[in-house]
């Protein structure tokens, strides 16, 4: 009996795309957290550096781990009160 949910499970181009994407939105949201705390934020290029490394990392660890990524970080937003 094979598992449905074993991590060398090949998935459709879609669905890693739609994973990459919700991925993706996540980090957006992690990103944005501390953004709407600040009254003003001047961006330098480090900062937008490591805010897209953060979006599009997340959205490579979506589409490779899937639900069990996103499960993950939002029990962290979850204990952290977000």
């Amino acid at each position: 009996m094979k598992n449905q949910n074993t991590d060398t499970e090949k998935h459709s181009l879609p669905q890693r795309i739609y994973r990459f994407l919700g991925g993706a939105a996540l980090g957006l949201f992690v990103v944005i957290i501390p953004i709407s705390y600040a009254s003003s934020i001047d961006w330098n290029l480090l900062q937008v550096s490591i805010a897209s490394l953060l979006v599009i990392s997340s959205g490579l660890l979506s589409s490779i781990w899937g639900e069990k990524f996103i499960d993950a970080v939002t029990r962290v937003l979850d204990s952290c009160g977000f």
